[in-house]
């Protein structure tokens, strides 16, 4: 958060770097954006060490960009960083979907298709639209053992919502035809979960990232560059 006092914190730097990362995700802090040591040791109320650690790692991870002699800027949101993202989610998440199928609690798949159902009465209401859209992926995840594949995916997840934050669709009428056209791939990734049938929700999840990644490539967006 803004201005909050990390000074008394032992885990400085990664505070400093969910401070930031959280800041960049949400589009508070813009690609190309400057991000000067000095300001956000004063902001943060710690040294300059952790803050560089944090941008180094964050630039490590995909978020800055360090550029000699101006420091580490805000990485620019590109078009082909659609493409590259959802085409490696299209690679790891159905198969970490089929891993999951079988350990999803019966009750935590059912509050998710209630929620979906509501999306669908009510497209117009983007805020639980996008929640219900991070609660069915972050559901394929949370039940992975495979530690590794599941810190990857966090780290697409990041990026994908990002770039959900950066993108502007050019009018209310595309965006309530995508909202419906998402709501409803979920809903059969949910109906294949139910039945525990994990090659079905293999595909199922496979198809909406595919339809996704169109989708977002074929909308009109104004904050990404070419």
């Amino acid at each position: 958060m803004p201005g909050t006092d990390f000074g008394s914190n032992p885990s400085l730097k990664k505070l400093a770097y969910d401070n930031l990362k959280q800041r960049i995700i949400n589009g508070e802090l813009k690609p190309g954006y400057r991000l000067r040591e000095e300001d956000l040791s004063a902001e943060m109320n710690i040294s300059r060490a952790p803050i560089r650690e944090a941008l180094n790692m964050l630039e490590r991870d995909g978020f800055t960009t360090i550029v000699p002699r101006k420091g580490a800027l805000v990485s620019e949101v590109l078009k082909e960083d659609i493409r590259y993202i959802w085409e490696m989610r299209a690679l790891l998440e159905p198969y970490a979907a089929r891993l999951s199928a079988d350990h999803i609690p019966a009750e935590k798949i059912e509050e998710v298709k209630k929620k979906l159902l509501k999306v669908l009465d009510h497209p117009e209401d983007l805020a639980q639209y996008v929640n219900s859209d991070l609660e069915v992926h972050q559901m394929l995840v949370d039940y992975l053992e495979n530690r590794f594949l599941k810190s990857t995916l966090e780290n697409m997840k990041a990026h994908s919502l990002r770039i959900r934050w950066a993108a502007e669709y050019d009018n209310e009428e595309t965006q309530a035809g995508i909202v419906e056209a998402a709501t409803r791939e979920h809903m059969e990734i949910v109906q294949a979960l139910e039945k525990r049938e994990g090659d079905l929700v293999y595909r199922t999840v496979k198809q909406h990232l595919e339809n996704g990644s169109e989708r977002l490539v074929g909308a009109n967006y104004v904050n990404y560059r070419e």
